[in-house]
């Protein structure tokens, strides 16, 4: 480069001052490559850094139908998000402990996404230094970061507001240990969708079965909704929802749920998973998590919703065509 520059330049020089213009032309030639040299350098390092992908290991159990197809949602949404590439590693019930590290390591996976009970607990045993969320699960906050399956009482009480714009009081039993770390979340969506949030702990069956006992005594009319979180105690399907839809149906309350299979035997309606939404939820979090550290345990905020249309008639409710439109189930089905 530099002799070629030599060879043009002198071609054009005068006899009486060409040396000296040579010699400063040609160290400028010089500092130019040098500076392109390190601009090209710099631009490379930054491209490079830029296509150093993360490698996010998902750990999800080996299951059967329907359950399979319900899991496969939430890793085609992880898999959406293109902010990393993801290693899929599915657990059967004997799975070797030892083998999947040994298969962690020589990845070099640089965080975790665990999904079911089966991944949580594998995580747990592996005990890993790398970010991990937990999803599909309905956790509670014990010190991991994660995403629970129940379901975020705003999204709930909007709902409720929107399909019962009449509803004035939400009552909730439940137990301590399973969701009582909702009850602030609660709160607050009670407060913003101008609700009245009546909440009563409940430790054993027959607790829970004497407080609804002494709520449905005076209670009337679709201004009031019970909500049934996710609770195998206080929303036992076997005792507590049969006694509770019964009531619900001869006195016109309103019953909102976290499980579709409850709107299909008669509350009016249910928030329930949209697990293709999870799975780019989870992804998300995964990177917050590796940027801002440990997340903690939300409830899940992408959320269908099933409806009980039969239910609906008897309460005298109707819905505009616009509002059916998101309706992701009805019952019966239509």
């Amino acid at each position: 480069m530099k002799i070629l520059i030599a060879k043009t330049y002198d071609s054009n020089v005068d006899p009486g001052g060409g040396s000296h213009r040579f010699a400063t032309f040609n160290n400028l030639a010089v500092r130019l490559a040098q500076r392109c040299f390190v601009s090209c350098f710099l631009l490379l390092s930054v491209t490079n850094g830029a296509l150093a992908i993360d490698r996010i290991a998902v750990i999800y159990p080996e299951v059967s139908s329907p359950y399979k197809a319900i899991f496969q949602t939430i890793l085609e949404g992880i898999q959406s998000q293109k902010t990393a590439e993801y290693r899929l590693y599915s657990l059967s019930k004997k799975h070797d402990l030892i083998q999947l590290r040994s298969r962690l390591e020589a990845a070099q996976v640089n965080g975790i996404i665990a999904l079911g009970k089966r991944g949580y607990l594998t995580v747990q045993q592996l005990d890993l230094p790398l970010p991990t969320i937990v999803g599909a699960l309905p956790l509670i906050p014990n010190g991991v970061s994660g995403i629970s399956l129940s379901t975020e009482p705003e999204q709930l009480f909007s709902q409720l507001k929107l399909l019962v714009p009449d509803a004035k009081q939400v009552f909730v039993v439940y137990s301590p240990k399973a969701n009582a770390w909702l009850l602030p979340y609660a709160e607050k969506a009670a407060q913003k969708n101008n609700l009245q949030l009546e909440a009563f702990a409940a430790e054993d069956m027959r607790e829970t079965m004497h407080l609804y006992r002494q709520l449905l005594k005076n209670a009337r009319g679709r201004s009031i909704a019970i909500w049934l979180p996710l609770d195998k105690l206080t929303a036992n399907e076997d005792i507590v929802l049969p006694m509770l839809l019964q009531e619900a149906w001869n006195k016109n309350l309103v019953i909102c749920s976290s499980k579709p299979t409850h709107v299909q035997r008669g509350a009016l309606f249910s928030m329930y998973p949209d697990n293709f939404g999870l799975g780019e939820e989870l992804a998300k979090t995964i990177q917050q998590q590796k940027t801002q550290g440990k997340t903690g345990v939300i409830p899940l905020k992408r959320l269908h919703l099933a409806v009980n249309m039969r239910t609906a008639a008897h309460l005298g409710l109707s819905f505009s065509s616009k509002l059916q439109q998101k309706f992701n189930l009805t019952f019966p089905a239509r």
